[in-house]
């Protein structure tokens, strides 16, 4: 199977959002998008680099690697997402109901 190369297909271009500085090591490239035309990246680069909360955009391609970084990290504690994580964990070990309680709603039936 051939490996697909940014440099051989007909989109040379990609802009990645990434939960950290690309050059970190990490494996956290939430997502990315190909492009033909280096405007076309860079105009998406742009939009990006302007809306972006935490994280880093990234633009590679012939010639080309640019990274933006925001310096800001998505704290789980600040977010909710440790919460959120820890309420999937006990409900697939549970159930919804661990699952609900974990995330701190009402588990109480009412009788019929």
């Amino acid at each position: 199977m051939e490996q697909n190369d940014t440099t051989t297909t007909n989109l040379p271009f990609a802009v990645n959002e990434w939960g950290s500085h690309p050059d970190e090591g990490n494996d956290d490239c939430w997502t990315g998008q190909d492009f033909a035309t280096f405007e076309e990246a860079r105009a998406r680069f742009d939009e990006l680099r302007e809306k972006l909360a935490d994280g880093a955009v990234e633009l590679v391609g012939p010639g080309v690697h640019e990274v933006y970084d925001t310096g800001r990290r998505d704290k789980p504690e600040d977010s909710g997402s440790w919460q959120r994580e820890m309420a999937m964990e006990a409900g697939m070990l549970h159930g919804v109901d661990a699952y609900n309680e974990m995330m701190g709603c009402d588990v109480g039936y009412d009788e019929y």
